[in-house]
């Protein structure tokens, strides 16, 4: 029986995978560790950036004074408490090194770049900003003593009246010496002012590599940590008839 050439054939014009009747796209084993890979940076990432802007958030809070102790209830210790602005600015660091982490696991160079930028500056930029030294002006003395003609008035001395043998001109005094230091005996403190709390200084070159490298670090660990979650969800992509070689060449 002779086939007629205009009838049309089964499964032409047909992919590969419904013409022979299977159900799934062929496996590949690199295809499979590319969107393993993509699916773990394109879920680290976004963690990341979210962490870093909570985490300067909570930097700026600190700074403004949120959840700081008042000295009254530090007692002895509060020279051992390190400020409310030492501790804002550690957690800065924090938040740009989780920043970096989430540039390193992000596919998007510039998405990337812009979280880095947008966390890293420094919480005040504008104290360390140099002040202009303005001119002093010149003490009134100066221009006097330039003046040899004009003569400053002398007051006349007048001597104390003498005491009685029997009185002391400073018992007050002492009293009120003596009293500052017993309050200071019981309360446990010095009796010396705190120091005002000082803004930290901006991260040098060393610690500014130090963020880097670290954050660099921490996003390709949380790559590895996550990969099995890659690999399990481009399996179950697979077993759904996703074409896995799709996965990763978007751009």
């Amino acid at each position: 029986m002779a086939m007629d050439p205009l009838r049309k054939q089964p499964g032409k014009g047909r992919p590969e995978i419904w013409a022979s009747g299977g159900q799934r796209p062929p496996f590949d084993l690199r295809a499979l560790g590319r969107a393993s890979l993509t699916l773990v940076r394109d879920g680290v990432a976004p963690l990341h950036g979210w962490a870093a802007r909570r985490a300067r958030r909570v930097a700026i809070n600190v700074k403004n004074g949120a959840g700081r102790l008042p000295a009254e209830k530090l007692g002895r210790a509060e020279r051992l408490v390190p400020s409310h602005l030492r501790v804002a600015g550690w957690i800065r660091h924090l938040a740009a090194t989780l920043a970096h982490a989430s540039a390193t696991a992000d596919r998007d160079v510039t998405r990337g770049n812009a979280l880095v930028a947008e966390i890293e500056p420094h919480l005040w930029a504008e104290a360390a900003a140099p002040t202009p030294n303005l001119p002093s002006a010149a003490p009134p003395a100066a221009s006097a003593a330039a003046d040899p003609g004009s003569a400053p008035d002398v007051p006349p001395v007048v001597l104390a009246e003498p005491h009685p043998p029997g009185t002391d001109p400073l018992a007050a005094i002492r009293d009120e010496i003596a009293g500052a230091r017993k309050a200071t005996t019981r309360t446990g403190t010095d009796g010396l002012p705190a120091p005002p709390a000082i803004p930290p200084a901006p991260p040098g070159p060393v610690a500014t590599a130090v963020i880097q490298v670290t954050g660099y670090l921490l996003g390709w660990a949380s790559i590895g940590i996550a990969l099995p979650y890659g690999l399990g969800r481009a399996l179950w992509l697979w077993v759904n008839g996703r074409d896995l070689k799709d996965i990763g060449r978007e751009e």
